[in-house]
């Protein structure tokens, strides 16, 4: 389980001056309004995620093996304890692939938001100085984390195939609980950015939600083993919807269920828009806390 960083305090969002020039450099070319906005919001996203990842694995030797390195030491460590103490199995798919899938969607979720969170606390000279979409900060943060998560669905479908599953035609339908899982990361992760400006123990509450989320959510485990008392759990949490989906798409070459994916998509969207929409609507209160 990937808890994330609280505050990246040498990650992108917290180089000021040279963030400074960057967004000094691209508000010239959008123009006023709520279009240019979310256009300025984009290009500030698509220059700050790559300097995140740079800043990430500066200096790191093994790179961004990092991204595999954590969730395979959970795997084993949860994976041994789940099958040997309380006989955990796959139901029906390779225990190990089940997992396997389970944590690199959660290890993406986890170190969106725990990136997320710090992001506005650690660039707060750049946030107090320069105008700009402050959405950019936390949003860039996830989509630095696209990298990880693409590094990890190569290895899910590596193993799958090596576990003897191979994937039909439902795999095209994998990249629905994908954009679910992004838009839900995307989403929570502005609000908790913008939230932790205001109070410092947002940045606790995250790390504790996802320590009890990594339980709570049939990440090690397949939702059909949960007590009927709390099935209902793997309906409504979307991080549950977007993991069995996913497996079910890739592992079980089923078809996930889509009705109950595109509630979710709507649900998701609408807390992006409302996330975006409150922190423009606080940016001017943002310095006095910040």
């Amino acid at each position: 389980m990937s808890d994330g960083a609280p505050a990246h305090e040498a990650g992108a969002a917290g180089e000021p001056a040279g963030l400074a020039a960057v967004v000094g450099a691209t508000a010239p070319t959008f123009r006023p309004g709520l279009r240019g906005r979310s256009r300025w919001t984009l290009e500030l996203v698509r220059v700050l995620a790559p300097r995140e990842l740079r800043t990430r694995y500066r200096q790191s030797i093994l790179d961004v093996a990092w991204a595999l390195i954590s969730p395979v030491a959970v795997l084993v460590v949860y994976g041994i304890v789940l099958t040997q103490s309380f006989d955990v199995t796959g139901e029906g798919v390779p225990y190990l692939s089940l997992a396997w899938s389970g944590l690199v969607l959660w290890t993406f979720f986890a170190g969106s938001l725990g990136g997320a969170v710090g992001s506005l606390i650690s660039a707060r000279d750049l946030v107090t100085k320069v105008p700009f979409p402050k959405e950019a900060l936390p949003l860039s943060m996830v989509a630095a984390s696209l990298v990880d998560l693409g590094i990890g669905l190569v290895t899910v479908v590596a193993l799958a195939l090596g576990q003897g599953i191979r994937p039909g035609w439902t795999i095209l339908l994998a990249p629905v609980p994908l954009l679910l899982l992004v838009l839900w990361s995307a989403a929570v992760g502005v609000f908790v950015g913008v939230f932790a400006a205001f109070v410092r123990d947002v940045p606790h509450v995250v790390q504790l939600v996802i320590r009890v989320g990594f339980f709570a959510t049939p990440v090690m485990y397949a939702a059909s083993i949960l007590p009927p008392a709390f099935r209902w759990t793997a309906w409504v949490s979307p991080l549950a919807v977007a993991i069995e989906a996913f497996r079910d798409a890739v592992l079980r070459g089923e078809v996930p269920d889509l009705p109950l994916l595109a509630v979710h998509l709507v649900i998701a969207t609408v807390l992006l828009v409302a996330a975006v929409r409150y922190t423009r609507s606080v940016e001017g209160r943002l310095t006095d806390f910040i």
